[in-house]
């Protein structure tokens, strides 16, 4: 296992590492008592701060899962990177969940577990893990990893076991409803009257502990209430107790196993059980040093100050060539300035069109405005705008869409955090003459917008469409841009250029997050001649060679990585969705079913014929 960096983990710990070289913070030593009883009066020796003198104690994260394939990607990137282990205990899944987990984190170690139960997969994972500080986290996109270095610090602070609260004070919890509050509250109010303390929230799975206390905790707690399991023993057993503030979010992707009934029940004979086991226990108890740290909410080192972000700056980009698109571009324009937090700079790329560069410097006031330098096309202007960019973020609107006016605070907001290389947001068609009763919102991609199938809650994606875009400028210096042999000139109907370079990305650096964020909203007009079959059928054949160019490019398995999915899951679910209005009478719905048929076989089919073609040249660089 390879450390992190010794700057880092002074940068991050630093503020405890005087207090503790110093005997300031207090700390409770039970390595030697948890392997045999420590008769009264032996010399203790303190271990925990003879590690921090040394180098800082080690930390691993431990991840129970069962199919959680699609939630991976919102947890594992978002580990702090001076976490020094990251620990997947598998329970039997029958998706891709373990290889999943290892395309996003090549260091993770995964651990088998093939007793079923949350309880059994995180004891396995705290007694396989070897850092002096063993986190808990769930694998739903629920717990924010980013609050690990919370628990860490108040263990360094002298706790033993740190648990996370959704009700002290800077608690939140989104995913609980009335019936399980207050199931939560009352089993809550059992622990006090049994065990003492006060906790504020006994049900709930994100906790830390030094390793050396782990032998105090473990027991037969193979389900759901493991959680009450280790928050009891940790009382019963007099250790230094702290609660952080904490937020849950709801279970991105799938349904949770939890039963209320069921489960509470269980975690109910849990308090009593572990009382009576506890009491029948060979393991000494430790004697604090000091009394528990109670109330459990502590104020100051415990609880980390979290520093204010500072937001980065934007540089908003509108790529034109057209000058029949004036209006619509200064329509574009008008909705940058007018934002609520307005970008930092506003930049008009005009491609390769000496009279509209023209118009647009005369006319267009406090912005500027640049020809393409580059290759002639789509990619060469937003590459063009990627050199001349003065801010933190590069931020792309289409020349015939307008923002709303809070889309840049939307945007910028994601990038407070490090880890964000892009963010897209959703693009809503405004149809000129309306949107033609046959159109499937499956296709609306067709027209350089959302489509049905996206996530409808911020969330980690492939790639962004090109129509609402941004990227963090010092994420793709070293990227080389867009590619300028893909992408539109003029009005061919070619694209995925933003593709291409969103998967170029994510391959150069796995631990960076493409964002999409669809309260970011632009709305994208679509004039009529986009609303006929005929632009239709075009849009998919180009999307088709497209496609298979980007393949060749990236690979197929990251090349087509969505759009095994799209095809598979959200078309088919169209198709069916198409029949069920045909059932009831809608011919509307026949006719969108037959599109989304149509549709697949002309971009599949010019798909295999422009791979053909490629695979008898050389590589489309």
């Amino acid at each position: 296992m390879e450390s992190m960096r010794p700057t880092t983990r002074t940068a991050l710990f630093g503020g405890l590492i005087g207090q503790v070289a110093e005997g300031d913070a207090e700390v409770i030593d039970l390595t030697d008592r948890a392997l045999r009883p420590a008769p009264v009066g032996e010399p203790r020796v303190d271990r925990r701060r003879a590690s921090w003198v040394s180098g800082m104690p080690t930390v691993s994260v431990v991840i129970p899962t069962l199919n959680e394939e699609r939630n991976l990607c919102h947890v594992l990137p978002r580990i702090p990177d001076w976490v020094d282990e990251v620990l997947i205990v598998d329970g039997r899944s029958t998706d891709a969940t373990v290889h999943e987990a290892k395309r996003l984190l090549p260091r993770v170690r995964i651990v088998e577990e093939l007793g079923a139960g949350k309880g059994r997969a995180l004891f396995a994972g705290m007694r396989a893990a070897t850092g002096d500080i063993v986190v808990a986290l769930d694998a739903d996109g629920s717990m924010d990893p980013g609050d690990v270095s919370r628990y860490v610090y108040s263990l360094m602070a002298g706790a033993d076991f740190v648990k996370g609260s959704r009700f002290v004070h800077g608690g939140r919890t989104d995913d609980m409803g009335p019936l399980r509050r207050l199931g939560n509250r009352g089993l809550t109010e059992v622990v006090r009257q049994v065990y003492g303390g006060r906790y504020s929230d006994l049900c709930y799975g994100y906790f830390a502990l030094w390793r050396d206390v782990l032998p105090y905790l473990e027991g037969d707690a193979p389900g759901f209430e493991v959680e009450t399991h280790v928050s009891v023993r940790a009382l019963a057993a007099g250790m230094q107790v702290v609660e952080v503030p904490t937020f849950e979010a709801e279970r991105i992707h799938g349904t949770s196993n939890l039963n209320t009934f069921r489960d509470g029940a269980r975690v109910l004979r849990t308090i009593f059980t572990e009382r009576r086991a506890f009491a029948r226990s060979t393991l000494p108890v430790p004697r604090p040093m000091r009394s528990p740290l109670q109330p459990a909410v502590l104020h100051g080192a415990a609880v980390p100050e979290v520093a204010a972000s500072l937001r980065p700056t934007m540089t908003a980009v509108v790529c034109t060539h057209d000058m029949a698109r004036w209006p619509a571009l200064v329509r574009a324009v008008e909705s940058l300035q007018n934002q609520t937090v307005p970008p930092a700079e506003v930049l008009v790329v005009v491609d390769h069109n000496p009279e509209l560069l023209a118009l647009a410097r005369g006319e267009l006031t406090g912005v500027r405005v640049v020809p393409n330098a580059r290759q002639q096309g789509l990619s060469g202007g937003r590459n063009t705008a990627l050199e001349l960019a003065g801010c933190d973020v590069v931020a792309f609107l289409d020349d015939d869409a307008w923002a709303a006016s809070d889309w840049a605070d939307r945007l910028l907001a994601v990038y407070e955090d490090p880890a964000v290389a892009a963010v897209g947001g959703a693009v809503e068609p405004s149809w000129v003459d309306g949107r033609p009763s046959w159109f499937p919102d499956e296709f609306d991609w067709v027209v350089g917008c959302t489509y049905r199938g996206l996530p409808t809650v911020r969330s980690t994606v492939r790639n962004v469409i090109g129509a609402n875009m941004s990227f963090r400028r010092s994420a793709i210096a070293d990227c080389g841009g867009f590619d300028e042999l893909l992408g539109r000139v003029g009005s061919d109907g070619a694209g995925c250029e933003e593709t291409e370079l969103c998967i170029r990305l994510g391959q150069r650096d796995p631990s960076a997050l493409i964002i999409f964020e669809p309260t970011a909203r632009v709305q994208h007009e679509v004039p009529a001649e986009r609303g006929t079959f005929t632009y239709f059928a075009k849009r998919c054949r180009a999307e088709g060679r497209s496609k298979a160019r980007v393949s060749r490019l990236v690979g197929a398995t990251d090349g087509l990585s969505s759009e095994r999915a799209y095809a598979t899951r959200t078309l088919p679910l169209g198709v069916v969705r198409g029949l069920g209005r045909l059932a009831g009478l809608d011919a509307a719905g026949g006719a969108q079913a037959a599109s989304v048929v149509v549709g697949l076989a002309l971009v599949g089919t010019s798909y295999v014929r422009a791979g053909r073609e490629l695979a008898a040249g050389p590589t489309p660089r």
